[in-house]
């Protein structure tokens, strides 16, 4: 059984959220941090690095420290001060992420198609990186064929490991994961590989893992984030009914909802909540009104008034 290991999501699994699912679920061991953005003027951004500080991330997961960057020297010195700061032996280096924001700034799956970029960047960062390099990237940008320009280049480099998201950047998180396309890129790669899209079910997890046995690893987000029980049955070969899916998220919202009102206030407390929502309530009903008046709530009481209808519809 390849390890299962949580995807990074901006806003979504802060350390907060991490730490509260690895203290109630079990089935994974390691989480991906969210990027951190490197700058050409300093160290990177206090916000961004509070996401992998030790003091904030006092669970048992193994924490992968993660930098969005086109320039290997920014990277450089992103990671020296993430290695000070907090002991990391890898990090990983976004070339997947498909934000119109960030690919816009050939940043993320933005770089997919300039292969003469990602072989400089690599030249100077596997020269100097004190700890290992491992790489989370797409098929491509536009076409789900660039990898074929990539995968030469990315095997002359010493990177620990490859997780692949199976889709483009064009994509987002459109369509389906394209299995046959990734087995092809999975091929070519002589690094260690991490499968990662669409791991919603233990139906479709079973089918990756028989079909690729000696994958390094699978990411889960979406699937893990609106079912908890995801990867503790994929570990047991068995899905958790409704009813016990029901049961995991009440119990995951109530110590999300507390803990976020200790540190949040107003729009900010109702953003975070709301957010974890648009995965969880389609998990609890299929009456999309239920699920809308919580996401429009306005106010905390609002908020759990409509959860609660959710909840016990």
């Amino acid at each position: 059984m390849p390890r299962i290991i949580l995807a990074p999501l901006q806003g979504v699994t802060t350390p907060l959220f991490r730490t509260a699912l690895a203290s109630m679920f079990t089935g994974f061991d390691e989480a991906m941090a969210p990027f951190i953005t490197t700058t050409s003027n300093g160290p990177p951004p206090a916000k961004h690095m509070k996401e992998i500080l030790p003091e904030n991330n006092n669970n048992r997961l193994k924490i992968i420290p993660q930098l969005l960057s086109k320039e290997g020297g920014d990277f450089l010195e992103a990671a020296k001060v993430i290695v000070d700061l907090c002991g990391a032996d890898e990090i990983n280096w976004n070339i997947g992420c498909p934000s119109g924001t960030v690919t816009g700034k050939k940043r993320g799956a933005g770089l997919l198609p300039y292969p003469e970029v990602i072989d400089r960047f690599l030249g100077v960062v596997c020269a100097k990186l004190s700890c290992k390099l491992s790489v989370k990237m797409r098929l491509g940008m536009i076409d789900s064929r660039e990898w074929e320009a990539l995968a030469p280049i990315l095997n002359n480099y010493p990177i620990s490991e490859i997780t692949i998201h199976a889709r483009t950047g064009k994509q987002q998180y459109d369509g389906y994961a394209d299995v046959d396309m990734f087995a092809e890129c999975k091929a070519a790669i002589k690094h260690p590989v991490v499968y990662n899209g669409d791991v919603v079910s233990v139906e479709f997890a079973d089918k990756i893992i028989k079909r690729f046995p000696d994958l390094s690893g699978i990411m889960v987000g979406r699937g893990l984030i609106a079912n908890p029980l995801l990867s503790m049955s994929i570990q047991n070969g068995c899905e958790a009914d409704k009813k016990e899916r029901s049961i995991a998220i009440f119990n995951l919202h109530k110590k999300m909802f507390a803990q976020y009102a200790e540190i949040l206030q107003g729009g900010a407390f109702l953003g975070r909540m709301k957010e974890l929502m648009k995965y969880w309530g389609p998990m609890l009903s299929e009456d999309e009104r239920l699920i809308r008046d919580v996401l429009r709530a306005r106010c905390v009481e609002d908020y759990e008034e409509a959860y609660k209808a959710l909840h016990n519809s």
